[in-house]
């Protein structure tokens, strides 16, 4: 299986553990993912991947280390590709989410 392939399967595996409330699963999954992305250089990938992992522990009340993931990629994203755009509305809102749960 080439890279590509094996990171995209990772990360489908790993929303779907998180989908079925398997978060340790989810987390190595989407860990793993992550660190093969970092590997080949894909900057937006790896914040796209990012932004999944800080949902998945954004789900289980880690928000602190879920806002950290999710500023990491905003700041990829910001970067890479801009603001004006989808993903970077949505890692955004998701980071706004992680702030406002650890008040």
């Amino acid at each position: 299986m080439c890279v590509a392939k094996e990171i995209g399967a990772l990360s489908k595996a790993g929303m779907a553990a998180m989908a079925e409330g398997n978060y340790m699963n989810a987390e190595f999954m989407m860990h793993q993912a992550i660190r093969r992305a970092e590997q080949l250089g894909v900057d937006t990938y790896t914040a796209k991947l990012k932004n999944n992992y800080g949902i998945i522990l954004n789900l289980q009340g880690k928000n602190q280390e879920a806002a950290t993931y999710f500023d990491d990629a905003l700041t990829t994203i910001t970067r890479t590709i801009g603001t004006e755009n989808k993903l970077y509305r949505v890692i955004e809102a998701n980071l706004h989410d992680a702030r406002t749960a650890q008040v």
